[in-house]
């Protein structure tokens, strides 16, 4: 189902206040995925602080450095420890769904946050509502751009349901509200040497206007390749390149400081920690959550795996708000 078609339907109204738990605190365990990145500190940072805020035993934090067996060794030490709930910030999400239905069996009730695993039991899928996140990029981009121009959209890996959303989100915006803009989509695999080579291939050889970047992750090797091609400069300069990007991670907010990145949409990581840790106590108290509409302003509805989703909003981030202490890239 399309966004457009959730957002039209009648939804029903999901209550999020605290639920009523035993006396002592819930023990809650989260298996993160690596910690080389400032997105994943900050989320362990931030579930850290909403584990003491909302009254829950947080295990120490693992880290699995981006290995996806060493992730699954994680969570299996994790259950000897007899959690009341567990967060998981999958490595893949392919690859996860072994280790979730080992916590399936344990029972211990799965939270995951950022990617949707393919399969096992989970009790909810804690993302940003991606197809939204592109949807702002192409309102901001169509605005900036005055309707007309070419635009490279450089792709995730299209395996990935965040990158498919965000292509999706863009892509069916742009054709439906800027028919004028030419969208050329090229997939990255979630590689920079393959995101810089695409880039150095249209900046060199046609005309472009701007370009949608998937992940601010990419934001060096774009700056590099625009600096080379004597295209980085600042917002509103002759030969300027609209950059408009998906993450909003430190670079990124300095790039839109200094004038060079025109907007970002940012990953709401304090809501993502927020409610890994709330669905975490209402899944241990075996609270039911409904899907509709909630009071946090998202859509929870079942996703192209089966699994309950919160699609949480996602703020765009430009000059004017770029200094706002709750975006995670200024944490």
């Amino acid at each position: 189902m399309k966004k457009s078609q959730i957002l039209s339907s009648a939804c029903l109204m999901v209550a999020l206040a605290a639920p009523a738990f035993a006396q002592d605190p819930v023990t809650v365990a989260f298996a993160g995925a690596k910690l080389t990145d400032p997105f994943m500190v900050a989320l362990t940072g931030m579930i850290t602080e909403q584990a003491k805020s909302q009254n829950a035993n947080l295990l120490a934090p693992t880290n699995a450095n981006g290995d996806a067996a060493q992730q699954f060794n994680d969570i299996q030490t994790l259950l000897t420890k007899s959690p009341g709930a567990m967060i998981i910030a999958p490595v893949d999400g392919e690859a996860i769904v072994p280790a979730i239905k080992a916590a399936n069996e344990a029972g211990v009730p799965v939270i995951v946050v950022d990617a949707a695993p393919t399969g096992g039991d989970i009790a909810m899928v804690i993302r940003a509502d991606n197809y939204g996140m592109g949807v702002s990029a192409c309102n901001e981009m169509g605005k900036r751009l005055g309707g007309k121009g070419t635009v490279l959209d450089l792709q995730g890996a299209l395996t990935s349901t965040n990158a498919r959303d965000r292509t999706n989100g863009f892509g069916e915006c742009m054709a439906q509200k800027f028919p004028d803009i030419e969208v050329l989509q090229r997939p990255t695999d979630w590689d920079m040497a393959k995101a810089t080579d695409a880039l150095q291939i249209v900046v060199s050889t046609g005309e472009l206007d701007g370009v949608y970047i998937a992940s601010d992750y990419f934001l060096p090797g774009v700056a590099k390749v625009l600096q080379d091609a004597n295209r980085w400069v600042p917002v509103g300069t002759e030969g300027h390149v609209t950059l408009i990007g998906i993450d909003g991670n430190p670079d990124a907010l300095k790039a839109i400081r200094d004038g060079f990145q025109d907007a970002t949409v940012s990953q709401p990581v304090d809501l993502y920690a927020q409610y890994s840790i709330h669905y975490s106590l209402t899944s241990a108290a075996k609270t039911d959550v409904a899907e509709g509409e909630t009071d946090h302003g998202s859509i929870i509805s079942r996703n192209e795996f089966g699994s309950l989703s919160d699609a949480l909003p996602a703020p765009l981030v430009t000059k004017d708000n770029v200094d706002d202490p709750n975006l995670w890239g200024n944490h």
